[in-house]
């Protein structure tokens, strides 16, 4: 991941929590309705928003050490490790879960990051991603309230070719409109 990007989480943590809160919009529920039983692992959970509603078996997956220090107080297992190396067996993961996790990916590099997480699904597990969606790539995406931090916009197509070039099948790319900005909602599977 982006250092910089990791650098301003690092510092404002607690401020990046204090603006969002807690998950409410029921995406952690629905992606475990799709997954099922079996091991899944929120990549990029930072503060531990989702774990909750994602439910057991889980494991939180964050390169920050200071997100994974807010997210300890939900009680499931966390692992610090970057989205470009995860720390899994081939086949381990039963759904891979990333709101907003990818996007801190220059483009060029998120096909080997795709590449990896398919690695560690079991054949037929889900992946569902959320990115922001536009033609931005760069530091501070404007209107980004903590500046400094890097992001790759996407469009629906682009995403579609970029999971279906890694590997993927049953890709779905849907937008979901939120306060600033639409984002793009992909699952696939392995």
């Amino acid at each position: 991941m982006d250092a910089d990007t990791v650098a301003v989480y690092e510092r404002r943590a607690h401020e990046w929590i204090e603006r969002r809160g807690e998950a409410s919009d029921g995406l952690g529920r629905r992606f475990r309705d799709q997954v099922g039983s079996g091991l899944v692992a929120d990549l990029g959970c930072g503060a531990g928003r989702y774990l909750a509603e994602i439910g057991q078996p889980l494991v939180g997956v964050d390169v920050t050490a200071a997100m994974l220090a807010l997210a300890g107080r939900s009680g499931y297992p966390l692992v610090r490790a970057d989205l470009e190396a995860l720390p899994f067996a081939e086949g381990t993961l039963a759904g891979a879960f990333a709101r907003h996790s990818y996007l801190h990916l220059p483009k060029a590099r998120l096909g080997d990051a795709l590449s990896d997480v398919r690695r560690v699904l079991q054949p037929g597990g889900l992946l569902l991603v959320t990115l922001i969606e536009g033609e931005y790539e760069g530091r501070d995406l404007p209107g980004d309230d903590l500046q400094g931090r890097y992001f790759a916009c996407w469009t629906a197509p682009e995403l579609a070719s970029m999971f279906a070039t890694t590997g993927f099948i049953d890709v779905r790319v849907e937008r979901i409109e939120r306060p600033g900005h639409r984002d793009l909602l992909a699952t696939a599977r392995r």
